[in-house]
């Protein structure tokens, strides 16, 4: 399938180390490892031509084959705590022959497993003529004229303007989230340090939508929204 008379390319990057929470790729959440349900949304939309996971670990590799997806193997300079996340994405695109015609990637974050396939459609529909990226994002909870900052052991506003007015009365923000991000080849291998950039459309996913697997506990509350309300987000 294509879209637009354009291949769709599926990329999900999947690195064996996490300080945050070892392993957490290959945990089993909702009876699958984690890194399965980015694989298994991405093979539900129909206009995907192919789904790619770069990872530079054997069990994840495993995973991701057993799951339908097809695996690069990331060098290991480029699966280290200081690799900027860019790199592997350029890494993929070298590595594909299908990215000569500069085909629609998907980059699906495989910590964020609550994600609705009707979502990441609505992105991929909205990557237009004079769109560079289409990106997900989340409400900002807390407007930064209301946060503070330390210095010499005191708080002080972190805003050097502070809040003037009710919270409710404060201007809209928000925040990329990293669950799904749709762009091109050609645009990726031009960027420098991230993979966003450019003319940016946000597309908002609501909070539980929006959930990423960090820490343990991010991980307790997905699990929850998982297995305890199955069918309200794989829409």
């Amino acid at each position: 399938m294509t879209f637009k008379n354009r291949t769709v390319l599926c990329f999900i990057l999947a690195r064996g180390g996490s300080k945050g929470l070892p392993r957490k790729n290959i945990r089993i959440i909702a009876d699958k490892p984690l890194i399965a349900h980015s694989i298994l949304q991405a093979k539900g939309i129909s206009i995907i031509d192919d789904i790619f996971i770069s990872t530079e670990d054997f069990e994840i590799k495993k995973i991701a084959l057993e799951f339908g997806a097809k695996v690069i193997d990331r060098p290991i300079d480029l699966a280290s705590d200081t690799s900027l996340y860019l790199d592997p994405i350029k890494h993929l695109i070298h590595k594909i022959p299908e990215t000569k015609n500069n085909p629609i990637i998907i980059l699906l974050q495989s910590t964020s497993p609550i994600r609705k396939i009707i979502d990441i459609l609505h992105c991929i529909e909205n990557l237009r003529e004079n769109i560079d990226c289409v990106v997900s994002i989340s409400l900002v909870k807390k407007h930064p004229s209301r946060m503070f900052k330390e210095k010499n052991g005191l708080l002080e506003y972190y805003d050097e303007n502070p809040p003037k007015s009710n919270r409710q009365d404060s201007e809209t923000l928000y925040e990329m989230n990293g669950s799904i991000l749709v762009t091109t080849s050609n645009f990726l291998l031009n960027q420098e340090k991230i993979p966003m950039g450019g003319k940016m459309e946000g597309y908002l996913l609501d909070e539980i939508s929006s959930l990423d697997i960090d820490t343990s506990f991010d991980f307790q509350v997905c699990k929850f929204f998982m297995e305890n309300k199955p069918n309200d987000h794989n829409l």
